[in-house]
């Protein structure tokens, strides 16, 4: 906002700096959408598709105080019936024996360790590195690449690392609608 500037006026009135904005926006639209925004709010559409196909319910809190993005409930249990998970998305992975290995920072793996009231998972969406294969879409289908798979690293010790933890999330435990019953079923 700036003074008017007409000549003459001396009402104060004030005006809109347009070119500021527009220098604004170009700036917010490169942060908005950036590989690793995109990344998160596809695996956020993975995780939400899943969920809701299963007969499940999803909430998310609005900010991320305790390593948790969201929380997965089954209505139709009764007594515990929910799941706290932390969503990661990554092009940068490694598959040894059967294991996905990834580099969790230690902060959230020591918050995944807890051994709580409610189970905490990790899931994990791998995605191509080629950003133009993360999403296919057509007439008959639209295609989230790759795939979420889920481990639980309630119980680990805690890591004396600084940085990273790295942690061995298995292949079977695929993020769909029976490994999301697979997942209540062996958590709760």
């Amino acid at each position: 906002m700036g003074e008017c500037g007409e000549p003459g006026c001396g009402s104060g009135h004030q005006v809109y700096n347009w070119d500021k904005s527009a220098q604004l926006m170009a700036s917010l639209e490169v942060v908005l959408m950036s590989p690793n925004f995109i990344q998160k709010q596809l695996s956020q559409a993975y995780v939400r598709a899943v969920v809701y196909n299963a007969g499940f319910s999803l909430s998310s809190p609005e900010e991320d105080y305790y390593g948790i993005d969201g929380t997965i409930d089954d209505p139709n249990r009764r007594g515990v019936n929910r799941i706290d998970f932390q969503l990661k998305s990554t092009t940068d992975y490694e598959i040894r024996d059967g294991e996905i290995v990834y580099d969790l920072r230690v902060e959230d793996y020591n918050r995944l360790i807890r051994d709580d009231d409610v189970p905490r998972v990790l899931i994990l969406y791998l995605m191509p590195e080629n950003r133009g294969e993360w999403l296919a879409q057509g007439p008959e289908q639209l295609c989230l690449r790759e795939c979420a798979f889920w481990h639980s690293l309630m119980g680990e010790p805690r890591s004396p690392n600084v940085s990273h933890k790295r942690v061995f999330v298995p292949q079977r435990n695929v993020f769909s609608q029976n490994g999301l019953l697979d997942m209540f079923r062996r958590l709760i």
